[in-house]
This record gives structure tokens, C-alpha cells and sequence, in this order.
């Protein structure tokens, strides 16, 4: 059975597939063939378990969305104040390939090509004397700490890095002018041939994803276990893929999607949830700005349908599962005759209870589907106990109630205990405004209602649903 959260996904593409607005960039004849139907959708939450939909595996070239990974390496290896000196962080309001500098002659910011161009010869030898193998190693490495962010070995396009190569004046002239400011310690054009080829690696969106984990992360890539970068470079990435990672659609992004996020002209979209979740979109046709249309959509829809805006203020903790234990110590209620008492004390250990708390949105609320999932075989009837939960957002609403339709499916029991009313309060402000689940969810997704006879005041009457289910099973016998 698809998953609720899998269930959210497809219902997201399908409702962005049919906007066919936009072009795909032919400034890079390679990138002019590609087949602009191409469409994907990765999500890659905390602990590194993967959603994909669509065209998932199928890879399209890096292009801009190197740009933080290639600026990581630059602070990894010069330290902040150095690259600071050197590239500024300030939002440009320009186009990605405007010839920009402050007043200080500084490429405005490192997401703009000139500042990733600058990004790049910092990795080369500082000198004017620069061979082939020194532009070998400082790629070599690259693909080195891509990979690492990715958790798989990435390779370049070469044709595309010769496309791009052969017709790519506009870089050319932004290096030249950067030289022509003494800024560069190194020879331009070794600097522009190692952009090109960062440009040119091949991803799929389940490498943005879980690059976009990795920066969720902190640096630590969930899927391989391995730390690539510290927290404080991730801090930072994290900042100007903020305020300047859509270039000068940056603005309204930030107020209708709010995620840092990094595009690229070959249809990639990488965004993040910071401590939560990373996610990789890929759709060739690109708007006025350069980023990917169906992708920009896909990102809202994301965002608004799963409350994945970085400014929604709540107190959700990674970890939401307080507490796991069945009722092997819970007496039996005393309504039953002798002989059921009997038989329920044996089989206490099939009534599991998961205690939550904190706040709960879109990512807690996955990580608990996704555990009771896990333990299916371990179980007949779960209890859900949200005391302790404070919030709770229309979308984590809906898939904790929505643990019922997938134990009925499977011949199980859910439980919901809901002393203070957090769901049916949730429910009545989420209807008054427009966005209850009924209203917001895929159409096998609603129904939902917090009247139903499984969600409870107190423990003693969710027990009491608990043991009357486990008779039923008993006389079916």
C-alpha cells in the first residue's frame, strides 16, 4: 500500500505536471535537447530515508546548484574571514549571469556566477602558472566532496562540459573582468575551465535530496553516516541559498516557499528544511529568472500543502516518540467476565503505546508513520498517546488519524488518546480558515474526523477499545 507521505508526493506532481510554461535554456546547446517533459521528485528526510517519484533516477546536469557545495569547499579551506575578503554575501537583484561587483569590487554573492567563479580559483594553486594537472586535482577533489554530499560516486557530462566550454563568452568576460580588478590569485581561465566542469556533473533529484539532507544536517550526510563539512559552513549555506539562492526571484521565494534553496539552468531545484529534510526537483522548462517552473510550483505545493515554511514557529523536536511500551503491567479493566480477563492477560504484549510530544508538524509526524510501519508485525492494536503534544498542523493532524486506515487494512487496530483536544481543536481552526485536511488532502486521503469512535479522552477508554477489539478476535476464533 502507498504511503500517506508517498500519497502527498504524487498528489503534488500530478496537480504541477500539466504547467507546460517556460523553456528549457539554450544559451548551452547541450542543454537545448533535452527532453523538457523530464520530471522528478525526491524527498530525503533527518535519518536519510528517501521519497522518489517521477523521474527520479534520471540524471541532468548540476549546473548552478553547485554553487553552495563548490563555496563549502572554498571555506573549508581558507576559513570564513578569507572568503569574505574576497566574495560578498549580499543579495544582487540581478540575473545569475549579470557582470557584478560591489563596491568593493567583490562578486556580490558566491550564488551568482561571478562569485562562483571566484569560488572555484580559490581551490586553485595561487599562482599564474597553473597546468592542466593542478585544474585535474582541484576537480578531482570536487567530485571528491560532491559525492560525499550526494552518499554516491558522481561523474561530468563531457559533453556538455565541451558545449558549455565552447560557448560560454558571458563566464568568460566575468572572469576577465574579476582579473582585470586584481582579484584573482590564479590564471582566469583555468578558474573559468574548473567552473565549467563543476557545472557539468550529472545528479538525479535523489542526489539533490540528499545534498539538501547533508545541509539539513549540518554537515553530516544521513544517508552515508559520514560528516563532510561543519556546522558552521552549513550555517552559512544555508543563509545565502536564503536570501540569494534564487537570484532576483529570491524575494518572493523566501516569502512564498521560505526554504534556502539553490537553482540551476539544467532544471534542478535543490531545497531545505533546515534539521529536517532535504529535497531535489527536476523539470527543464525555466521561467525569467532561470529556475525550473514546475519546480518553483513543486516547492510551494511542498511547502504549503506540508508545512515545510522555515518560519512556521513551533517547538517540534526531532525526536517526537517520548516513549514505546505495551500493557503488560496495565491491569485488565474489570468489565470483562473471568474468562476474557484470562484471555487478554495473554496477549498484553500485542497493545503497544507510542507517547509523543513536542510540537507536531509534517517531518515528526513522518518519522512516527514511519516507525509504526516498521514495527507492523509487532503489534495488533497501537495507542497513540498526544498529551504532551502542543501543536499540531493540519498535515501531521491527518497522518496520525490516518494510522487507523492503515491498520484496518491490515487487519489491526489504531487508537488515538486526545486528552486535551489538540486534534478536534486543530480541526475546528484548520476548518474555519479553509485548510482542514478534508478540505487540503488527496481524495483517498479524506474522511477524516476526530468524532471517530477511536480517538479517546483518556488511556482507560482507549484500553477499553484495545481490549474489545482483542476479543472480537478471540470469538471470531
Amino acid at each position: 500500500m502507498e504511503s500517506l507521505v508517498d500519497g502527498y508526493l504524487r498528489h503534488i506532481m500530478d496537480e504541477v505536471r500539466g504547467d507546460r510554461s517556460g523553456d528549457v535554456a539554450d544559451y548551452i546547446p547541450e542543454l537545448a535537447v533535452v527532453d523538457p517533459e523530464g520530471f522528478g521528485l525526491s524527498l530525503c528526510v533527518h535519518d536519510g530515508y528517501m521519497y522518489s517519484h517521477g523521474h527520479s533516477t534520471e540524471t541532468f546536469t548540476i549546473q548552478s546548484v553547485s554553487k553552495p557545495l563548490t563555496y563549502a569547499m572554498a571555506l573549508r579551506k581558507h576559513g570564513v574571514a578569507a572568503v569574505d575578503a574576497r566574495i560578498g554575501v549580499e543579495p544582487s537583484g540581478e540575473a545569475f549571469n549579470e557582470i557584478s561587483v560591489d563596491d568593493r569590487r567583490r562578486p556580490k554573492n558566491p550564488m551568482i556566477n561571478a562569485g562562483a567563479i571566484f569560488a572555484a580559483s580559490m581551490l586553485l594553486p595561487a599562482s599564474r602558472d597553473v597546468s592542466r594537472d593542478d585544474v585535474d586535482a582541484a576537480f578531482a577533489e570536487i567530485v571528491e566532496f560532491y559525492s560525499g554530499c550526494a552518499g554516491r560516486r558522481l561523474t561530468m557530462d563531457e559533453e556538455v562540459y565541451a558545449s558549455e566550454s565552447a560557448t560560454g563568452s558571458r563566464n568568460r568576460a566575468i572572469a576577465y573582468m574579476l582579473d582585470s580588478f586584481g582579484a584573482f590569485d590564479t590564471d582566469p581561465d583555468a578558474a573559468i575551465d574548473l567552473y565549467y566542469r563543476q557545472c557539468s556533473i550529472r545528479v538525479t533529484t535523489d542526489d539533490l535530496a540528499g545534498i539538501g539532507a547533508t545541509i539539513a544536517n549540518g554537515g553530516l550526510n544521513p544517508r552515508t553516516g559520514r560528516v563532510v563539512f561543519s556546522s558552521e559552513i552549513a550555517q552559512r549555506l544555508l543563509s545565502v541559498m536564503t536570501t540569494c539562492g534564487m537570484y532576483d526571484g529570491a524575494g518572493d521565494w523566501v516569502t512564498s516557499v521560505g526554504l534556502p534553496a539553490k537553482s540551476g539552468v539544467g532544471g534542478g531545484i535543490l531545497a531545505v528544511l533546515p534539521g529536517q529534510l532535504g529535497i531535489g526537483v527536476y523539470s527543464p522548462r525555466l521561467d525569467e529568472h532561470g529556475n525550473s517552473v514546475r519546480g518553483v510550483e513543486t516547492c510551494r505545493h511542498l511547502s504549503k500543502d506540508l508545512g515545510l515554511h522555515m518560519f512556521n514557529v513551533t517547538r517540534e523536536s526531532r525526536v517526537t516518540i517520548r516513549a514505546v511500551h505495551d500493557l503488560a503491567d496495565t491491569p485488565v479493566s474489570a468489565e470483562w467476565s473471568e474468562r476474557e480477563r484470562s484471555y487478554l492477560r495473554t496477549c498484553r504484549d500485542k497493545i503497544r503505546v507510542y507517547e509523543l510530544q513536542g510540537d507536531l508538524t509534517f517531518a515528526g509526524a513522518e518519522s512516527v508513520q514511519r516507525r509504526l510501519e516498521v514495527d507492523l508485525d509487532d503489534y495488533t492494536v497501537v495507542i497513540v498517546e498526544i498529551s504532551r503534544i502542543g501543536v499540531i498542523d493540519a498535515v501531521a493532524r491527518t497522518m496520525v488519524l490516518s494510522i487507523k486506515r492503515l491498520l484496518d487494512d491490515s487487519g489491526r487496530r489504531a487508537a488515538l488518546v486526545d486528552p486535551d483536544g489538540v486534534v478536534r481543536a486543530s480541526v475546528i481552526r484548520h476548518r474555519a480558515d479553509g485548510t482542514a485536511p478534508d478540505l487540503d488532502a488527496p481524495a483517498d486521503l479524506k474522511g477524516f474526523d476526530p468524532a471517530l469512535p477511536h480517538v479517546h479522552a483518556t488511556m482507560e477508554d482507549a484500553v477499553i477499545d484495545a481490549e474489545t477489539f482483542m476479543l472480537k478476535h478471540y470469538y471470531d476464533q
